[in-house]
């Protein structure tokens, strides 16, 4: 009971304490309205690291597929990757190339079971803005403080567990006599031995400070003067001396089961779910080999995959991985597509392979709802009427809900070159459905992609070139197969449709034949008009702290790839960033021009333009002072069209501004806190027939606070506010409509606040969070978690989740959990 009343007293002492505070904390935790996602959580963002998104799901019974959305400043397009859906909640890691100052922009798609779409912040792209990663610069100063142990993810014992830091090559101004030692959040460096340049923690000395598991560690030094020179972050695993004995023999391994059994409530609908999830890792002399396993009760012969399987081994030369998996080829070809079967790569510097192939739609077959006869012709014309065995049925049409044939892709590309200083790479992707997987479902596609790539580096790796290219064809029907030679007679030749040789089309068939079906939806129709081509080529630059870029690209208007879901094709024009680093990446200015335009193929009624300013300034000052980030967008997009034009329904004449500030501050008030304020708005103006400015303010913020080694508490406030108005403008050449003016607004502030705390001898863990919404979106939602450790390797986890939604339903998850380390 005593426990309690500390905990409670701590908790509300946090509370009055961050009233005080603008400011928010690390790890990052993103919370805006959604029927679906919580929040969005990850670590801090270092630049060249990899970076992982975290989201918690509300429920997800109607969740059928989560996609994070995210794009570097000033880069094109937004990349989007498939997120791993486990239990509740969802992750996915953006690659380390990809994690770059000043910032990232990200939100999650998520598509529902009914095949609806809503995105998280909602509303993007009409009535939400994208969310910001601020993107932390490293220092030269790391090359000066020196952590020589424990190294990044060691494994030590106690006995030979000792934290050694050098500051030989730290300047004078330095006093290193005041250097501070955190772990886990706890000062200790009371415990440390100073010795001239060295400084020492043996964990022998104190067994009390350190227990079995991951631990943080936390370097602070500082000037003369007692600000804050330099931090430096690590991790270390502290573990027993048999594992450690296990680890120095040749095989080693490890892993965890975990088995969790939920009940949801969500509206009318309760759904029990079971979830099996183990991870296996082994290591043979420089072999490694890994093994995942996700089953699911959710899993649903109706739907694409839920339960994931892999397996992988690999080596300094090479990797091969069975199950699902996501493989990377130039983004023209595939690039993070997920399929199940077997990918793999070969490295040898001078020459290098890497190959896929595997299903990336499972059949799902559809139902049959009713037979048509051919003379009922109104019926004939609806989308989900398709032709059916007349002799099987009765009738030769039919209204079918729709299923998904299976597909299958291989794609292969052979490379030559490492890359550190040039590499020639070529593509081939060929995907096809197979027309006997199912019964009913929409015509079977075909897609063949071939591709080229390069990198050239120069000066010590200061000049970049770089570029791809490829070219699509693809068939939007192979139900009949390839055009038979009684077809060709009759279509080509003197006096038929097409006066074209009747065996010169019989030789191309049979040359495409391998590769494509070949027959009259074979496309591109207009390949003479690069319809289906597309590249890019780029040059960047890296002198004196100055980092350059401009890149062209050009995607035809049919180029398609089975590979890359999300490409945005009938564009072209450029995109050139340049960041400046000063004052030891203390101080960043970032500045992006994009002008693109479509309609390459002259196939819509005018071509848009579509101008992109970027501007930011980024201050990391790496002392008792907030790291701020400022940023500047301005998106511009005119097609010609005028108002008083036949054309005046189609006019494109828009104009965005969007401001962003982020600051976040480590800082020290009787306690450590972690703190970080955000503020973003934009406004549209849109001059086009119906007018509909928009506009959007965000402002979010956050404090972590660290009483001790048993407690935490945070705290977190958003405000959302948008405005969307429509009016039709005046012009007297449109027709009459019964459009009316209307305005539209959405509003809400959501409030959240909880805390962990650990005792008996951190055994029991426990986490409760109240997490209120107030305004246009009403929602009430406390959190719960426990977690027991029955043994050093085994742990119980009790959650539950209770929201209300007012006037609506009160829905609760609840759920145990089982997890076991070997």
């Amino acid at each position: 009971m005593k426990s309690f009343f500390t905990f409670t007293h701590k908790l509300v002492v946090s509370i009055l304490f961050c009233s005080f505070l603008f400011l928010f904390s690390s790890p990052v935790s993103a919370q805006q309205a959604s029927n679906y996602v919580s929040n969005v959580s990850y670590e801090t963002a270092i630049e060249g690291q990899n970076l992982t998104i975290k989201a918690d799901l509300l429920q997800t019974s109607n969740i059928a597929n989560i996609t994070l959305a995210y794009k570097t400043f000033g880069q094109t397009e937004f990349v989007k990757r498939e997120m791993e859906i486990v239990a509740m909640g969802a992750e996915v890691t953006i690659p380390a190339e990809d994690v770059t100052v000043p910032y990232l922009e990200y939100y999650l798609i998520i598509e529902l079971r009914d095949g609806s779409i809503e995105t998280y912040p909602y509303g993007i792209p009409d009535e939400g803005s994208p969310q910001q990663i601020s993107v932390r610069a490293l220092s030269q100063k790391d090359k000066e403080i020196l952590l020589l142990s424990p190294a990044r993810g060691e494994l030590v014992t106690l006995s030979d567990l000792f934290i050694s830091i050098s500051l030989i090559k730290a300047p004078d101004s330095i006093d290193k006599a005041a250097t501070k030692i955190f772990l886990d959040g706890n000062d200790i460096t009371s415990m440390a031995l100073f010795a001239g340049d060295l400084i020492i923690f043996y964990a022998d000395n104190f067994p009390d400070a350190v227990s079995y598991g991951m631990h943080s560690l936390k370097v602070e030094v500082f000037n003369q003067d007692g600000t804050v020179y330099h931090t430096i972050n690590s991790d270390f695993k502290l573990v027993t001396t048999e594992y450690a004995e296990a680890v120095g023999k040749q095989f080693v391994y490890s892993g965890n089961v975990k088995g969790e059994s939920r009940s949801e409530v969500y509206g009318d609908e309760s759904t029990w779910y079971n979830n099996i999830n183990a991870n296996v890792n082994a290591s043979y002399s420089n072999w490694n080999f890994e093994g995942n396993a996700y089953i699911t009760s959710e899993e649903d012969s109706k739907l694409q995959p839920m339960n994931r399987f892999s397996a992988t081994v690999k080596t300094d030369w090479m990797s091969l991985k069975v199950g699902d998996s996501y493989p990377r080829y130039p983004t023209l070809i595939m690039d993070g597509k997920r399929i199940r079967g077997i990918s793999g790569r070969v490295e040898l510097g001078a020459f290098n392979i890497q190959a896929s192939y595997g299903e990336s739609l499972r059949k799902v077959d559809g139902t049959l709802l009713e037979t048509i006869a051919s003379s009922e012709t109104n019926s004939l014309l609806s989308s989900d009427v398709i032709a059916i065995d007349s002799i099987k049925y009765g009738n030769p049409y039919g209204k079918v809900e729709l299923g998904t044939y299976s597909r299958q892709i291989f794609a292969l590309r052979p490379s030559f070159g490492s890359g550190e200083v040039y590499q020639l790479g070529f593509s081939y992707l060929h995907g096809i459905d197979d027309i006997n997987s199912v019964e009913f479902a929409t015509n079977p596609e075909e897609n063949a992609v071939l591709g080229t790539d390069f990198i050239l580096r120069l000066d010590d790796q200061r000049i970049t070139f770089s570029g791809q290219a490829a070219i699509s064809i693809s068939n939007s029907n192979i139900a009949d197969g390839s055009l038979t030679d009684a077809q060709i007679d009759s279509v080509f030749g003197p006096g038929s449709l097409y006066d074209v040789d009747p065996e010169d089309v019989k030789t191309i068939r049979d040359i495409i034949e391998p590769f494509m079906t070949v027959n009259q939806f074979l496309g591109p129709l207009n390949p003479q008009e690069f319809a289906s081509v597309a590249g890019e080529g780029a040059i960047a630059l890296n002198y004196f702290n100055n980092n350059f870029k401009a890149k062209y690209i050009y995607r035809g208007n049919e180029y398609n790839s089975f590979g890359q879901d999300y490409l945005r094709t009938d564009v072209a024009g450029i995109n050139i960033t340049d960041r400046v680093r000063l004052l030891d990446n203390k101080l960043f200015f970032s500045f992006g021009y994009e002008n693109l335009e479509d309609n390459l193929q002259n196939t819509k009624i005018a071509t848009t333009t579509y101008k992109t300013f970027n501007t930011s300034v980024s201050i990391f000052p790496r002392a008792n002072f907030p790291n701020i980030t400022l940023a500047y967008t301005n998106y511009n997009n005119q097609n010609g069209i005028k108002l008083t034009s036949a054309d005046s329904l189609y006019v494109v004449d828009d104009a965005t501004n969007r401001f962003m500030a982020q600051l976040s501050y480590d800082l020290v008030a009787g306690i450590k806190h972690n703190a970080s304020l955000s503020f973003i708005t934009s406004s549209r103006d849109d001059k086009g027939y119906y007018n509909s400015d928009a506009s959007n303010t965000s402002v979010s913020l956050s404090v972590n606070s660290y009483w001790d080694k048993d407690l935490t508490s945070f705290v977190s406030l958003v405000y959302y506010a948008s405005d969307i108005s429509y009016k039709m403008l005046d012009t007297t050449t449109v027709i009459t409509t019964d459009y009316m003016d209307a305005n539209s607004e959405y509003n809400y502030t959501s409030f959240s606040i909880g805390g962990r705390y650990r005792l008996l001898d951190n055994k029991l863990e426990l986490t409760a969070s109240i997490s209120p919404s107030f305004g246009d979106f009403e929602r009430q939602a406390f959190d719960f978690v426990g977690q027991y450790f029955v043994l050093e390797n085994l742990s119980l986890i009790l959650q539950a989740r209770l929201y209300r939604i007012p006037n609506e339903s009160t829905n609760s998850i609840i759920g145990l959990t089982t997890r076991v380390n070997f």
